[in-house]
């Protein structure tokens, strides 16, 4: 079974299905090994590094204030006490990883998504370079992460506003005398709702990120738009490929935290690092291929339909070919 790697202009481009983008994704990063490999250690790697700190202290400190404790009574009742230690793992995950978050770790997402464009379009790769034009995109993606986290504020106070009131309200309208069984259905009423919004978001919210880096005057909330108009019936792959990214970085946090009640060795720490930072750099290439199949296909349709600005234009990629 032969193979050979080939420039292709826009035209010969398709949608690739999941597994596809995927086997593109890890061919790149195989090919260009040494970039992508720098930019794990130097910019994605201190994001890894403050996520098992927080699991560090989660691990060492479980004990849930008892203000709290209370305060989750007071807002969701008894039964909502089972999410208080989720939510504040979560939020000192949060707090310890948001320096690195909108630093190293933009740095990394905006250098990754600079040499996928690099490879598509046949330039050499330069590491000076790729840290440069990453360090000048880096305001626009910030704007853009701003936005995103915006619309997460808004889809989690909404939840647990939901959760807050409409059980209570349940109960005084129908006086039903279980709260217990109110706030389990609205729970399940709303939690599928809410996860698949949620998992729309992050999915949109990743387009949008490589969105910032490539078309230079759309960010922000336009670059948001702009992702959800790309993503539009393909959702499934988009889902799909998150799930995978997530099941990644969810493995080596497990393992992590199993290790740490197990008793881990000093060598295995920068091993998890690494593993973490590889699975954030082969997600942002996922999601760079992702960009360029949308890319290739409005092209072709706008050029079938006659759009006269597209007159000369070409997008350089490369597709590994392979014959049967």
């Amino acid at each position: 079974m032969p193979r050979g790697t080939s420039t292709q202009v826009l035209e010969s481009t398709h949608l690739m299905n999941t597994a596809q983008i995927l086997r593109e994704s890890i061919r790149i990063l195989l090919l260009h090994s040494t970039y992508f490999h720098a930019i794990s250690i130097f910019l994605f790697s201190p994001l890894p590094i403050s996520l098992f700190i927080s699991h560090f202290l989660i691990h060492k400190f479980p004990q849930t204030p008892f203000s709290l404790l209370k305060l989750t009574d007071d807002l969701l009742g008894q039964n909502g006490n089972f999410l208080l230690p989720n939510i504040l793992s979560k939020a000192l995950d949060i707090v310890i990883c948001l320096p690195s978050t909108i630093t190293f770790s933009l740095l990394g997402r905006a250098a990754t998504v600079q040499a996928v464009s690099d490879i598509y379009s046949g330039v050499s790769l330069n590491g000076t370079r790729l840290f440069t034009r990453s360090g000048l995109v880096w305001v626009k993606l910030l704007h853009t992460s701003f936005w995103e986290f915006i619309i997460l504020l808004g889809l989690f106070g909404a939840f647990f506003a939901t959760l807050a009131t409409l059980p209570k309200a349940l109960v005084f309208l129908f006086g039903m005398r279980t709260g217990a069984l109110c706030f389990w259905g609205v729970l399940g009423f709303v939690g599928i709702p809410f996860c698949v919004a949620f998992a729309h978001v992050m999915v949109v919210g990743n387009l949008a990120r490589v969105v910032s880096v490539l078309e230079g005057e759309c960010f922000g909330f336009d670059s948001i738009l702009k992702a959800r108009s790309l993503v539009r019936g393909r959702l499934h792959t988009a889902l799909a490929m998150a799930l995978v990214s997530n099941v990644g970085l969810r493995l080596v946090g497990c393992f992590f935290e199993f290790r740490m009640g197990k008793g881990m060795s000093l060598w295995e720490g920068p091993i998890l690092v690494s593993m973490y930072s590889l699975v954030l750099v082969l997600d942002t290439v996922t999601n760079a291929v992702f960009y360029y199949t949308f890319a290739s296909c409005n092209w072709k349709r706008r050029r079938a339909n006659g759009d006269p600005t597209l007159s000369g234009q070409r997008i350089q990629v490369y597709m590994l070919v392979t014959m049967m």
